[in-house]
């Protein structure tokens, strides 16, 4: 699933990146030389790679979608960077600064590479003092995608990224400050059943080897700690009661085969059903998760519990009642033994 994800994002960047090139070339056409330099031609093309500056700032995460896979986003984002041909001669510095369009300015080429919908909420233009500082301020709100790690499910950790990367300069062109910082509230963040906190940038390189892109990258990373007391009360909790359930047919007598086989039948469809819903909240992974494993668990004791109840009262109907009734009192702790067995394999795989 990983697998797929990953190559699913590269071939929707890569596509990015080319469609970006083509629109950044034809939308310069019919510019002045000078305003074509300012649009096309990154500051200092010659020296070195232009240094860019991202402070971000989340005001919320409010959903995390295990099924789609998404979560959704409220930020504010400050990039940065110098751009000497926008400073004005020292006699005409007053500390005032000018706001211009986006399409008037050389920019960063950035986009978020997990961007699944998000929309901006501020107009499209930067902020220039006297000296050529550039800053572009931006709210978005929205969905960003997130490749989960499921196995151990209900008591995992996920990290949240914003991947954040040029799509058009190479890492000797353009590359992220150091001083590049995030913040934000994480206690007061609304997505139910998780407990949030950010940590530290991580800097690194998008590559598409088969097409040899490397651009510069980004990643802010949020930890998303699942709240699994939610899963422990809806789920372990009830099918373990099921199970018990099933357990009760040992402690009646093997010749009593209406109440033990219907029993037994009542036990294996409500865990089924349960298992069902469970599964419908999850996306469709191809390994085993922890809930996976005590679902199954539980379903094969409930059979296993079935079988010998069948077992107990054919011996108990063919004038074996003593075999059937030691087969009850053996069954009824090694059942005991069994669940707990799953319990501790699906709370430590």
């Amino acid at each position: 699933m990983l697998r797929k994800f990953s190559n699913y994002s590269m071939n929707r960047i890569g596509l990015l990146l080319g469609l970006a090139l083509f629109s950044t070339v034809s939308g310069a056409q019919g510019l002045a030389s000078t305003d074509l330099q300012l649009v096309g031609e990154r500051p200092n093309s010659s020296g070195p790679p232009t240094e860019v500056t991202l402070a971000i700032y989340l005001f919320d995460v409010d959903n995390i979608d295990d099924a789609s896979q998404q979560f959704s986003v409220d930020m504010f984002a400050a990039i940065s960077w110098h751009d000497p041909r926008w400073a004005l001669p020292e006699n005409e510095r007053a500390g005032q600064t000018r706001t211009v369009s986006m399409e008037q300015i050389w920019t960063p080429r950035g986009l978020i590479a997990n961007d699944r919908g998000l929309s901006n909420q501020l107009p499209r233009s930067a902020n220039i003092d006297d000296l050529g500082n550039v800053v572009l301020r931006q709210r978005l709100t929205g969905k960003l995608a997130v490749a989960m790690q499921l196995q151990k499910f209900p008591f995992d950790k996920q990290r949240l990224p914003i991947t954040i990367l040029s799509y058009q300069y190479s890492p000797d062109e353009v590359r992220f400050s150091v001083n590049t910082g995030v913040a934000g509230d994480a206690e007061s963040f609304t997505a139910a059943g998780w407990r949030l906190r950010i940590l530290e940038p991580e800097y690194g390189e998008f590559t598409v080897p088969a097409a040899g892109v490397v651009r510069p990258k980004l990643t802010y990373i949020i930890e998303a700690e699942r709240d699994s007391l939610y899963y422990m009360m809806t789920m372990f909790l009830p099918m373990s009661l099921i199970v018990l359930m099933s357990w009760s047919v040992f402690w009646l007598q093997p010749d009593i085969v209406p109440a033990r086989i219907g029993l037994s039948t009542a036990s294996i469809f409500s865990l089924l059903a349960l298992g069902f819903s469970i599964r419908l909240s999850l996306p469709a992974v191809s390994y085993m998760t922890r809930a996976d494993a005590f679902v199954i668990g539980c379903t094969l004791l409930v059979f296993v519990a079935l079988g010998t109840a069948v077992i107990g009262s054919r011996w108990a109907s063919s004038d074996r009642m003593e075999k059937a009734l030691r087969l009850n009192a053996v069954a009824r702790w090694v059942y005991l033994g069994l669940f707990g067995a799953v319990a501790a394999f699906s709370l430590t795989m």
